[in-house]
C-alpha cells in the first residue's frame, strides 16, 4: 500500500497539466532519427523501469521539445548535446502530448532527449500487458495505434520512421524476445540482460516485445531465421502453422517481386488478445486460437489460420515497409493486407473457395448506416481509429478487387511493385498510390475511388427498360441522408433475343442513357459481384433472370440474393417478391449458394417472436431438413468447403428455431461429446450444438459448461464455450456476467461472453440493472477498444422499450468513457433503424409464414 502511494504521488509531482494546448500531433520542428529503449520486465511483477534516449534533429528554434506519453511515471527528463545536460520540466497538454522546456529557447541542432520512467504492466491487452496460462505469467504488447506511448516515451506517430533499439532485462529463466535477432546476451546473478540489433526504420506503433517460459517450434524453410513461440507445453499444437508459413511468405516475396525485408520472422501465440493477430516487425504476435492447431487440422479449422498469416505477413510490405502517413490513411494497410491474403488463399488453397467469397458484403451493411463515417476521415485520438474500423478491411478490400478487376490483375501488379519500390522505408498517403495506379492503367484511379473512400455508404443504380441509368445514395428505409454522387464503372451481363453478351459502361453523373442497354431480356448489373453499389432492374427484367440462373455464376447468385435482401431493406422491393427470389434460389444444389439462403434466413431474427417462432421454425425446417438428413453432422475428410460451412450453418439454424427432434437429439449429443471430451476436429458443429443447448438449458447446463471451460487448456475449445454461455432468463444470465467479470474469463473475451447472454434475454432490464453497478469494474477490466464499443456489444434492438432503457443510461455514464458516446450513437442509429424495419416488414412476414403453413409447404 505504501508503493502504490509513492507511485500516484509520483505521478501528480513530475507531470503537470497544461490545458491551453489542443494540438493532437507533434511539431514537425522537431523530428527524431533514432532511438534506443531500455527495460527492467518481470512477468511476475506488475510495475516495470525504463530508460530512453531519442535523438533528435531541432530544424528551427523551438520553446520546448514534444513527445507522448500516457500513465508513465517521468522521474528523470534532460536534453543532451555533447557534454551540455539541461534539465527539463514537463508539462502534459491533451492527446498524451508532453511540453519538455529547459526554461529558455532550444536552438537548430542536433540532440539527445533521455528519460528515466517506470510503468505499470496491465492486463487489459494493450500497451505492455501480462496475460496469465496454466499459472504462468506472459508479457506481451500491442502498441497499434497509440499505445507505444504507455511502455516508452517517445514520437508515436506512424510518420516517425526510425530505427530502435530495444535491450530487456529479465530473470534468466524467461525467454526475452523483440524485433530483431540477439546482439548480446549477458546474465549476472540471475538476471539476464538482452541486447536486440537495430531494427530499420519503423514507426512505434510496430516496435515489440515480450517475455515469459515461452516454448517454440522452428518454422521451416525460410531464408532467415524463424520460430512460433507459444506458453509452455503448447509447442506442438502450432505445428501447422510453422509448416505452411515458408510458403505463404515465398508466395508473397513472388508477387511483389523482392525478398522478405527484415531480418528474421518469429510468431508469438499470446494468451490474452484483443484482436486476431498483430503484424510487428520481425515479432507477429497472434491469439493463441489462431496459430494452435495442432499438426494436421481438418479442413474447417485452416483457413482461419492460413488466411491470418497471410494477411500479417502481406502486412510486412503493405504497412511495414511502406507505412501510411497518419491514421486517416489505415485503411491503405489493412485493405491492402486482406487484398492479399484472399488472392494468396485463392492461389495456394484452392480448396478452401476464397474465389465465391464476397468480401463486399460484409462491408455493405455497416456503411449503409446513417452513422457511418468515411473510411478516410478525422483522427485524433484511438477512438476515432476504431471508429468503424472493420471497413478499413472489407471496404477497403472490396474496393481494390474491384479496381484490379477494371485495370487488370497484371497491371494492378505491376503498380504495386512501383508503389513498394517508390516508398520502401518511407511513408504514403491514398494519392501516392492514386497516382501509381494511374499510371500503370492510364485511367485516373484516384478521382473514382476518392467518391468511394472520402464519403461514406455507396450507390444504389437504377436501370429501366428504356437503357436510362441513375445513381442515389444507398440507405435503409426511412433513413435521412445528404445526396452524394459516385463514378461508377459498371460491368454488366444482360440477355438479349436468347444470347447472353457483357457490356462496359462508365456511369459519372446522376443521370445517363445507354442504347446498348436498352430492349434486354433482362440485365445483370455486376458481373461476377466485383463492384461496390446496389442495384436495381424492372420486376419484368426479375422475373425473367429468375428463370436463367443457370447464366449466372455462384459469385452472381449469392450476390443477387443479397442485394435483394438490400433492396427489401430499403423499402425498394416488395416483401412477397424478395421471397420469390430466396425461393428460387433456395431449390439450387451449389452448397455455396445454399449457404448464402440460410445466411439471410438467419437475418429475419429480428422479426421473430413468440408469436411467429414456431411458424418460422417450421418454415426453416422445411427449407433446410434436407441438408440436415443429407450432410449429418459429422465432418468428413472427403467433404469440400463449401459443403463444411453448410452443414455447419443450416445444423446452427435448424438447431435454434426448429423443433424437429432429430434435430435436438443431435444438438445435446455432440454437446455432451464436447463437454466431456473436446476435439477440434469436432469444434465447428459443437459451437452450433452449444448455443443450441444453452438457449433452452438449466442451471445444470450452465454448471458443465463452466467446468469443460475451467478444465481446458485448449484457446480453440475456451473459446467455443465462452461464446456458447447464451443462457436465457434473469438467474442464468447473473450468473454468467458473474463467470465473465472473474478470472476464467480473460479480459479480450470479456465482452464476447457478455454480448453471448445479454443478447438472447426476453428482458434486459435485469441487465440494465446489473450494467449500471458494474460498468466501471467492466471498463477497468476490458480493453480500451472494447470499452467504447460495449453499447455496440450490448444495447443494439429493435424494441423501443429497451432503447429507451438503455438511452437513459448511457445519457448519464456515455461521457465519462472516451469513445463511449459514439458508441451509443451508432449502437441506438442501429436499433431505432431496426425498429423502423420490424414496422415495414412484421405483417408481411407473418402473412408469409402463414400463407406457407397454410399451403402445407412440403419438404424439399
Amino acid at each position: 500500500m505504501k508503493y502504490l502511494t509513492l507511485f500516484f504521488a509520483l505521478v501528480v509531482f513530475s507531470v503537470s497539466v497544461h490545458a491551453e494546448s489542443s494540438a493532437y500531433r507533434v511539431s514537425d520542428d522537431v523530428t527524431p532519427e533514432f532511438q534506443a529503449i531500455t527495460l527492467t520486465l518481470d512477468p511476475d511483477v506488475a510495475t516495470f523501469q525504463g530508460n530512453t534516449q531519442i535523438h533528435l534533429v531541432v530544424a528551427a528554434e523551438v520553446s520546448h521539445i514534444e513527445f507522448y506519453q500516457s500513465g508513465l511515471v517521468l522521474d528523470r527528463v534532460v536534453l543532451t548535446q555533447g557534454d551540455q545536460v539541461w534539465p527539463m520540466t514537463v508539462e502534459a497538454a491533451q492527446h498524451d502530448i508532453q511540453h519538455a522546456s529547459t526554461g529558455a529557447t532550444i536552438s537548430p541542432g542536433n540532440y539527445v532527449l533521455k528519460i528515466a520512467y517506470q510503468g505499470k504492466i496491465n492486463n487489459t491487452s494493450d500497451g505492455a500487458y501480462v496475460s496469465r496460462f496454466d499459472g504462468r505469467n506472459y508479457i506481451s504488447t500491442q502498441f497499434e495505434d497509440m499505445h507505444a506511448r504507455k511502455a516508452f516515451p517517445g514520437i508515436d506517430e506512424p510518420d516517425a520512421k526510425i530505427p530502435y533499439q530495444v535491450t530487456i532485462s529479465a530473470p534468466e529463466k524467461h525467454v526475452v524476445l523483440s524485433n530483431t535477432p540477439v546482439q548480446k546476451r549477458v546474465v549476472n546473478d540471475g538476471v539476464q540482460t538482452v541486447q536486440f540489433e537495430k531494427t530499420k526504420p519503423m514507426p512505434s506503433y510496430l516496435v515489440a516485445f515480450a517475455v515469459g517460459e515461452f516454448d517454440s517450434v522452428p518454422i521451416p524453410g525460410l531464408s532467415i531465421p524463424g520460430r512460433i513461440y507459444t506458453p509452455k507445453g503448447q509447442a506442438q499444437e502450432a505445428l501447422f502453422a510453422a509448416e505452411r508459413t515458408a510458403e505463404i511468405l515465398h508466395y508473397l516475396e513472388a508477387y511483389f517481386g523482392q525478398p522478405y525485408p527484415y531480418k528474421k520472422l518469429d510468431f508469438v501465440a499470446v494468451p490474452t488478445f484483443t484482436h486476431g493477430a498483430m503484424e510487428n516487425v520481425g515479432l507477429v504476435t497472434y491469439r493463441s486460437e489462431i496459430l494452435l492447431r495442432g499438426q494436421a487440422p481438418v479442413l474447417a479449422e485452416q483457413s482461419t489460420p492460413l488466411m491470418v498469416i497471410a494477411h500479417e505477413l502481406a502486412h510486412m510490405w503493405y504497412g511495414n515497409l511502406v507505412t501510411m502517413a497518419w491514421w486517416d490513411d489505415l485503411w491503405l494497410n489493412e485493405a491492402f493486407a486482406s487484398f492479399m491474403a484472399a488472392r494468396l488463399m485463392q492461389d495456394l488453397y484452392p480448396e478452401h473457395n476464397y474465389k465465391t467469397r464476397l468480401v463486399a458484403e460484409r462491408a455493405f451493411g455497416p456503411d449503409a448506416a446513417e452513422t457511418t463515417k468515411p473510411v478516410k476521415k478525422t483522427v485524433r485520438v484511438a477512438a476515432d481509429v476504431m471508429d468503424g474500423l472493420g471497413l478499413n478491411y472489407s471496404k477497403g478490400e472490396a474496393i481494390l478487387h474491384w479496381i484490379e478487376s477494371q485495370i487488370g490483375s497484371a497491371a494492378f501488379q505491376s503498380a504495386v511493385r512501383d508503389y513498394m519500390a517508390e516508398f520502401a522505408w518511407r511513408n504514403a498517403k491514398a494519392d501516392d498510390l492514386w497516382r501509381v495506379l494511374s499510371n500503370a492503367s492510364k485511367t485516373d484511379v484516384g478521382s473514382m475511388m476518392r467518391t468511394y473512400l472520402e464519403q461514406p455508404s455507396y450507390p444504389m443504380v437504377d436501370f429501366n427498360a428504356k437503357g436510362q441509368v441513375q445513381q442515389r445514395r444507398y440507405h435503409l428505409t426511412g433513413a435521412d441522408v445528404p445526396d452524394q454522387g459516385w463514378t461508377v464503372p459498371l460491368s454488366l451481363k444482360l440477355k438479349r433475343d436468347g444470347e447472353i453478351v457483357s457490356q462496359q459502361v462508365l456511369l459519372n453523373a446522376q443521370r445517363q442513357t445507354f442504347p446498348a442497354l436498352a430492349g434486354a431480356d433482362w440485365i445483370y448489373p455486376n458481373t461476377e459481384a466485383n463492384g461496390y453499389y446496389r442495384w436495381r432492374i424492372p420486376s419484368n427484367q426479375l422475373a425473367a433472370m429468375l428463370m436463367d440462373l443457370d447464366a449466372l455464376t455462384v459469385r452472381e447468385k449469392k450476390a443477387l440474393l443479397y442485394n435483394s435482401e438490400a433492396l427489401l431493406n430499403a423499402g425498394e422491393l416488395g416483401f412477397t417478391e424478395f421471397m420469390t427470389v430466396l425461393e428460387a434460389l433456395s431449390a439450387q444444389k451449389d452448397p455455396a449458394v445454399a449457404r448464402s439462403v440460410v445466411s439471410v434466413l438467419a437475418g429475419f431474427e429480428y422479426l421473430i417472436d413468440s408469436n411467429n417462432e414456431a411458424a418460422f421454425g417450421n418454415f426453416v425446417e422445411s427449407r433446410l431438413i434436407h441438408w440436415f438428413n443429407a450432410l449429418g453432422t459429422v465432418d468428413r475428410e472427403q467433404d469440400s468447403d463449401d459443403q463444411l460451412r453448410l452443414r455447419h450453418s443450416a445444423f446452427g439454424l435448424l438447431s435454434t428455431y426448429s423443433d424437429n427432434a432429430d434435430v435436438h437429439e443431435a444438438a445435446a449429443h455432440l454437446a455432451t461429446g464436447f463437454l466431456s471430451s473436446p476435439q477440434l476436429e469436432q469444434r465447428q458443429m459443437a459451437a452450433r450444438a452449444l448455443r443450441a443447448v444453452a438457449q433452452r438449458g438449466d442451471e445444470k447446463w450452465l454448471v458443465r459448461y463452466e467446468k469443460a471451460l475451467t478444465a481446458s487448456r485448449d484457446a480453440n475449445v475456451k473459446s467455443v464455450i465462452q461464446r456458447a454461455l447464451n443462457f436465457k432468463g434473469e438467474k442464468l444470465m447473473l450468473a454468467v456476467l458473474d463467470l465473465a467479470m472473474g478470472d476464467t474469463i480473460n479480459p479480450a473475451d470479456t465482452m464476447s461472453v457478455i454480448s453471448a447472454v445479454v443478447n438472447v434475454q426476453d428482458d434486459p432490464t435485469p441487465f440494465y440493472a446489473w450494467l449500471s453497478k458494474n460498468l466501471d469494474a467492466l471498463a477497468n477490466k476490458i480493453p480500451d477498444y472494447h470499452v467504447t464499443r460495449i453499447p455496440q456489444y450490448v444495447s443494439r434492438s429493435c424494441d423501443t422499450d429497451t432503447i429507451q432503457l438503455a438511452d437513459a443510461l448511457y445519457s448519464k455514464v456515455a461521457s465519462s468513457y472516451e469513445g463511449m458516446t459514439r458508441g451509443w450513437e451508432i449502437a441506438k442509429a442501429s436499433s431505432e433503424q431496426c425498429v423502423n424495419l420490424k414496422q415495414r416488414h412484421q405483417a408481411a412476414f407473418d402473412a408469409y409464414l402463414e400463407s406457407v403453413a397454410a399451403a402445407g409447404s412440403s419438404v424439399k
